[in-house]
């Protein structure tokens, strides 16, 4: 097992907060990351009016500085005189003692659906928090060499080692508990995405995440009016929703009935969040389709989608990696596979359900998608 971070409920010591799980103020804000498949889209309207040369990424998608470089850091393990130089350099050495390094043909870009809070009484003392909560968090995995990828969904409730700052920016403690919360920790911009990243990556055993892009429940109705209704087979049976949302039936949603399908929330199920959570990931896969189909037969509207969404979006992509991804946007599929679900157990906690990861797997995982052996 990894080792855990502070429970906040039993400490700190410099300022005492409950451990908060946000409870959404609209809910509508879950769909975001149902939109992940907009960056993509935002790339292919920046990249068909951009020109840029060049056969592969070379330096884009370079690492940047982790929130974690600016708290305070234990004393460094004196190197055993017996490890190998490979083992001294590796990126990353696990509980068994296997030494890797990470993969640099791999992109990861960590998605968000932001919920923001306006209530106060979801701000504690000195801590700042009121960036809104990560509702709906989804990293894609990037194969540079074949141009598949995966989208690991990862429940709002996933317990996790989240970086707490106060009013000023400054690090308060690092504490165990629901991953959403990270973003809250900051300015509801850069500062809080930094944070979710600093979580996931931590999460995943410190497997990097290249990039981060963030988006506001506003952005839902604009795309929706911008595809004329979003088209969707249902690959389940939700007529607890509505009636009409039957196993295999399809749908034109509007606003309404989209936001209706996302945001349903069974109030007694406690796995009511993972489901919401997975009905977003289907959304985002309807999405990607059924706009990328729409630019292929007119280029154009790409950036009709991009101006009409880029107010919506936080994220430190540059425009040379933005015009990467467009123009190799038609090597990249998305599929039912493509969503890959984080296995774990769901418990109810104090106030709030709390995801508990099935940590064996996920190391396979990173250790499949990010890594090879070191030496």
């Amino acid at each position: 097992m990894k080792k855990k971070g502070k429970f906040l409920k039993e400490e700190p010591q410099k300022s005492e907060k409950p451990k908060k799980n946000g409870n959404p103020m609209k809910v509508t804000a879950i769909v975001l990351s149902s939109l992940a498949a907009v960056l993509v889209l935002a790339a292919v309207g920046v990249g068909i009016f951009v020109w840029y040369s060049g056969s592969v990424r070379g330096a884009m998608f370079a690492a940047r500085g982790s929130v974690s470089d600016t708290i305070p850091q234990s004393a460094a393990t004196p190197t055993d005189a017996s490890e190998t130089q490979a083992r001294i350099d590796a990126d990353w050495i696990d509980e068994q003692g296997n030494a890797y390094n990470y993969r640099n043909d791999v992109i990861s870009i960590l998605f968000m659906g932001i919920d923001y809070m306006g209530d106060e009484k979801n701000w504690f003392y000195a801590t700042e928090s009121n960036g809104g909560n990560a509702d709906v968090i989804g990293l894609v995995i990037l194969d540079t060499r074949t141009f598949d990828f995966s989208m690991l969904y990862i429940p709002r409730d996933t317990m996790a080692d989240v970086i707490a700052m106060d009013a000023s920016g400054q690090y308060l403690d690092t504490v165990y508990t629901n991953i959403s919360t990270a973003h809250s920790y900051g300015d509801g911009k850069d500062l809080s995405c930094r944070l979710t990243t600093d979580a996931v990556s931590r999460l995943l055993y410190g497997a990097p995440v290249s990039r981060y892009v963030a988006l506001d429940y506003d952005a839902l109705y604009t795309l929706n009016d911008l595809i004329g209704g979003l088209t969707i087979t249902f690959d389940d049976d939700y007529t607890e929703i509505h009636s009409t949302f039957t196993k295999g039936s399809t749908v034109t949603l509007n606003r309404w009935y989209m936001d209706k399908f996302i945001t349903y929330r069974s109030e007694t199920d406690l796995e009511g969040a993972y489901k919401r959570g997975m009905r977003s990931m289907a959304v985002m896969k309807a999405l990607f389709n059924q706009c990328k189909g729409k630019i292929v037969a007119d280029p154009a509207v790409a950036l009709e989608y991009y101006n009409g969404l880029k107010d919506y979006i936080t994220t430190d992509l540059d425009l040379t990696e933005i015009t990467y991804l467009a123009r190799n946007m038609g090597k990249m599929y998305f599929t039912s596979d493509t969503i890959v679900r984080l296995p774990g157990e769901t418990v109810m906690g104090e106030r709030y359900a709390e995801f508990y990861p099935d940590e064996s797997w996920l190391h396979d995982f990173v250790v499949e998608k990010f890594c090879v052996p070191a030496g």
